[in-house]
């Protein structure tokens, strides 16, 4: 017994801009889309920010544990 397989067409997409009320939902305006927009910025330079923040402190970090170490050597010499 052979099944027949069913054949679909590739669900179109298109980009569309809603205004108003789309069935009791509203939808962003423009103004508000912009606010987004200009919101997700500088949340996403804030997060490149402390992205450098924390990888200047790592290398702080590591600089400091070297140092560490090498006192440690130094010291465990005059045992």
């Amino acid at each position: 017994m052979v099944i027949a397989e069913e054949r679909r067409e590739p669900i179109r997409s298109h980009k569309v801009v809603i205004r108003g009320v789309v069935e009791g939902y509203e939808v962003a305006s423009l103004e508000d889309l912009k606010k987004i927009e200009d919101r997700i910025e500088s949340i996403q330079s804030e997060i490149n920010a402390l992205r450098n923040q924390i990888s200047e402190l790592q290398k702080t970090l590591n600089a400091t544990n070297m140092r560490l170490e090498r006192l440690e050597n130094f010291l465990k010499s005059f045992r």
